[in-house]
Formats: structure tokens, sequence, C-alpha cells
């Protein structure tokens, strides 16, 4: 493999960390967000932001796959679709288990990485 595509794929893993990282800090956010009966016009601001970045992101879920042997890209797709169709239903404090997943996955991930980054 050439020095090249190193580079390639060592800035294609960055910026899918920096993702899911993101992803991590949002989707519980806009879960909280979504839950709300209420909404401040701040906050339906705000949720509506957090669901243009993921409207906006059009990634193969199956890239997660290829470059960290992990299916997170898929578990955030999910994550995202069921917040934003079912969370107003979810009662406080009940668990979203779609977010869950996606949520032990990326801590798992975030084991591993941090693992690598002090060898």
């Amino acid at each position: 493999m050439k020095a090249q595509e190193i580079d390639k794929l060592n800035e294609a893993n960055l910026v899918l960390r920096h993702f899911v990282d993101l992803s991590a800090r949002l989707l519980p956010f806009l879960d909280e967000l979504q839950r709300k009966k209420n909404p401040t016009l701040e906050e339906l601001q705000n949720k509506n932001k957090i669901i243009d970045v993921f409207e906006s992101y059009n990634f193969d879920t199956r890239t997660s796959e290829m470059l960290i042997g992990s299916n997170v890209l898929e578990l955030i797709k999910k994550s995202f679709d069921h917040i934003s169709q079912t969370s107003y239903f979810l009662r406080p404090g009940q668990k979203n288990g779609v977010l869950n997943k996606f949520l032990q996955e990326y801590q798992r991930l975030s084991d591993n990485w941090y693992f690598i980054s002090t060898n």
C-alpha cells in the first residue's frame, strides 16, 4: 500500500471518528428535545439544527464496517430514525433501546481508540 493510500485511510478514519463522537453528543440531546411536550423556541431551533445535521449526511452505513469493523454508522442512522419517529411517545425516563445500542458501541469504540492512542 502506498503512502498516499495510507494517508487517505487515516483521514477517512479521522472523519468517521469525529462524526461518531459528534453523534454520541447530539443524539442523546435530540432524544431529550424530542421528548419535551412544550419545548421553548430555542429548544425547537436546536432540535431542527440537529435534525438538519443528520439529514444532510449521505453516508453508506457499510463504510464503518469496512474501515473499523463496526456497524456504528448503521446504529447512528437507526438511532436518528427511531428518535425522530418515536421519542415523543416515550415516557420520561423510559430508555430508548436503539439509542442505547449505539451508545454501547460508541463506548466500546472509544475504549479501543483510547487504548490505541496510549500505545
